[in-house]
């Protein structure tokens, strides 16, 4: 019996430092979980505002393109009624040359 309480009286510190151990590890890795969490929402966050200026990007671009389209346009249609002016310019000079 006395050997027993020996044995008990040993086993009974080593548990609680184990106990101990065990919950300062529990900490630990609670801390850990913890700021990974926080890491995991700011790297969240992050990615949102990229996406929201991804978004806005391409709407600029979009828009950017449809204004050179419609200046294209333009462009062509200018040219188009120079052409035509400049082709009655010259029916007018041959006109008058051949008089």
């Amino acid at each position: 019996m006395r050997s027993l309480t020996k044995l008990g009286a040993v086993i009974l510190p080593l548990a609680l430092l184990t106990a101990c151990a065990n919950t300062a590890e529990m900490d630990a890795l609670k801390a850990s979980v913890e700021a990974a969490q926080s890491s995991a929402d700011a790297a969240l966050s992050a990615a949102r505002s990229a996406q929201s200026s991804a978004d806005s990007a391409t709407r600029t671009a979009n828009d950017a393109e449809s204004a050179a389209r419609a200046a294209q346009d333009a462009a062509t249609s200018a040219q188009n009624s120079v052409d035509e002016c400049c082709a009655k310019i010259d029916r007018m000079f041959e006109k008058a040359m051949s008089k």
